[in-house]
């Protein structure tokens, strides 16, 4: 499930926002791809148990104060892990976490619009297009492109990815999905467009993992979403004024991106 549509251009915004880093292109290095493997691996690890544990579960109990802000409308965001932006050699992993609740709708009705993967540029604003590639049981793929402006400057990024649904009890779906493809769009929408090698770019995103829940309880669904990116240092020197930044977009796009789920979910089920 998609979900994470505004996550993945987080890099793209909080990059552009300092003119003079544009043209610091750097090179996705081996032992960076693995690092935020080892880590997509463990985060997943910890998502599956979190599930596994959690299954029959009341929403009430000891999360009680936050089931209660979920169910008046709140949207709840943190870090995913330590202050939301790891370093590792040679790159930065982004890792955030947040929850909705969305009253008066059933697993089904959330489940269509997560389906839905054509029309994901008319749920998410930075989606300029999208469009299904394969579906193959709980399986799909689908190729979204991407925009974001800042600082007077524009990024796209077309994105392939993954999704594989699981359907643990009647009530209750989760999702895996992972990046299988990103490339950097350059002179997009021209007759000179064309792609940039996949990664040696400007290192807006080079990896993405998104690991979403949804559970049918209270007379709505409960709405949980991990996201995960890739992306390259901090420039020398300027890491102190980009990373407080960074935090703050990191932990917005996640709140965003499902306050826009969450508004497409009630428009379809009102039609």
């Amino acid at each position: 499930m998609r979900l994470s549509a505004r996550f993945l251009v987080v890099s793209v915004v909080l990059l552009c926002s300092v003119p003079s880093i544009r043209a610091w292109a750097v090179d996705l290095q081996e032992h960076t791809r693995l690092a935020f493997d080892r880590y997509a691996e463990e985060a997943t690890e910890n998502f599956l148990k979190r599930v596994r544990a959690d299954a029959g579960t009341s929403v009430d109990g000891a999360q009680s104060s936050r089931a209660r802000r979920l169910r008046d409308g709140a949207i709840v965001a943190r870090a995913g892990g330590q202050d939301g932006i790891i370093g590792v050699s040679d790159g930065l992993v982004h890792h955030w976490f947040a929850a909705s609740f969305i009253d008066g709708v059933t697993l089904a009705d959330a489940l269509n619009v997560s389906f839905a993967y054509a029309d994901y540029h008319a749920f998410y604003r930075p989606i300029l297009a999208s469009r299904l590639l394969a579906h193959d049981g709980n399986t799909y793929r689908a190729l979204l492109r991407l925009r974001e402006s800042a600082g007077g400057m524009t990024a796209i990024l077309d994105v392939t990815t993954r999704v594989e649904y699981f359907h643990p009890d009647p009530r209750t779906a989760y999702t895996i999905s992972t990046s299988e493809d990103i490339r950097e769009v350059k002179d997009a929408g021209s007759p000179r467009e064309q792609h940039l090698p996949a990664g040696r770019d400007s290192g807006y995103l080079w990896r993405a993992v998104t690991l979403s829940r949804l559970i049918e309880r209270d007379a709505g669904v409960l709405i949980e979403m991990e996201t995960l990116g890739l992306s390259r240092s901090f420039p020398p020197f300027l890491g102190w004024i980009i990373e407080p930044i960074a935090r703050r977009i990191g932990r917005k796009s996640v709140e965003l991106s499902l306050q826009e789920f969450r508004t497409a979910v009630r428009a379809r089920t009102q039609r």
